[in-house]
């Protein structure tokens, strides 16, 4: 029998979220912000069965959380869904694009 995890956006991801596709409305890609969307789900979905796969995060030592990470895009299109796995919960605390500087404790606070 596979395990299943519940995966749960928090607020600020869900945040993230609409801000990508704000950005793909403003350049008139919607077709791209779809993909990306689309993209987006299948990822998270993967997260219902073994989310241990994916690694600590590089900051998850110096800010004292487990926070894990898988990485969604291509090229200079990287994000970084940042989570963490509480009981049989997979939360889904950023969208993290790689460009952006290294969250702090406080962007990556449930």
């Amino acid at each position: 029998m596979i395990l299943r995890y519940q995966i749960r956006l928090t607020h600020k991801a869900e945040r993230d979220a609409d801000n990508v596709l704000r950005w793909f409305a403003d350049q008139h890609a919607m077709t791209a912000g779809t993909k990306w969307l689309s993209t987006l789900m299948a990822r998270l979905n993967t997260l219902e069965t073994n989310p241990e796969r994916c690694p600590v995060a590089e900051e998850s030592a110096a800010l004292g959380l487990e926070i894990r990470e898988l990485l969604l895009g291509k090229r200079r299109g990287v994000y970084r869904l940042l989570f963490q796995i509480k009981e049989r919960t997979v939360y889904i605390v950023r969208i993290w694009h790689i460009a952006r500087e290294t969250p702090t404790a406080d962007d990556l606070a449930l």
